[in-house]
């Protein structure tokens, strides 16, 4: 078991420096080439929808045993399996065109942010996303409360704040910038100035 749940920390690490990655190159292209968003958002779903397609067909062969304890088979993914659900049950068929709809506005909006923005400014906005996702779970019990899981939404929000300048960098500003008012005494005088160049100017004349 401890086994297991190392392998899936590793796969979590491994998704998130894939996924930044990604944001990172998506920046680069579609700011050099100035991609239009929603066609950047078509090539992506055309290349991973023949992508995942192709690797359906070995992936129905594996035999994943105790991975996949809800597939009578036990196939690590079972595409006809799926099909047949979609086509018995109209709660199926509904969520997954409701999911795919709300992933291909996601990723238009991400590449939007990405374009206009910068892709760091993406990712913390996607982090904000995930904290509205669990308090929707929360609240129609689709998930149990981890006190854990406020401390790293805490620690989520505190670097959202720290990246838009909102907690520390306010805070330097306003001390670099307080410093001895100025007084009637330390005030310059532009007039008095003014005239002792002329005068300089008129006696290098008159020399």
């Amino acid at each position: 078991m401890d086994l297991v749940r190392f392998a899936g920390d590793l796969l979590i690490i491994m998704a998130q420096i894939i996924a930044a990655a990604q944001m990172v190159y998506e920046e680069k292209f579609v700011t050099k080439y100035n991609v239009p968003a929603l066609q950047a958002v078509g090539w992506e779903g055309f290349f991973g929808f023949c992508t995942l397609g192709f690797l359906l067909i070995p992936f129905y062969y594996i035999n994943a045993g105790s991975f996949a304890p809800n597939d009578p088979e036990h196939r690590l993914e079972n595409a006809p399996g799926a099909m047949c659900q979609l086509a018995n049950s109209w709660v199926i068929a509904f969520a997954t065109f409701g999911n795919v709809l709300s992933i291909a506005f996601f990723n238009f909006s991400g590449i939007s942010v990405t374009k206009e923005l910068s892709a760091t400014t993406r990712m913390v906005l996607d982090s904000g996303r995930t904290l509205v996702i669990w308090i929707v779970s929360l609240s129609i019990q689709w998930q149990k409360f981890q006190y854990l899981q406020v401390v790293g939404f805490v620690l989520l929000v505190f670097g959202m704040c720290i990246y838009n300048d909102i907690l520390f960098r306010p805070l330097i500003n306003k001390m670099r910038n307080r410093g001895p008012s100025l007084t009637e005494t330390d005030a310059p005088t532009y007039g008095t100035s003014s005239a002792s160049i002329n005068r300089d100017k008129e006696r290098l004349v008159y020399e």
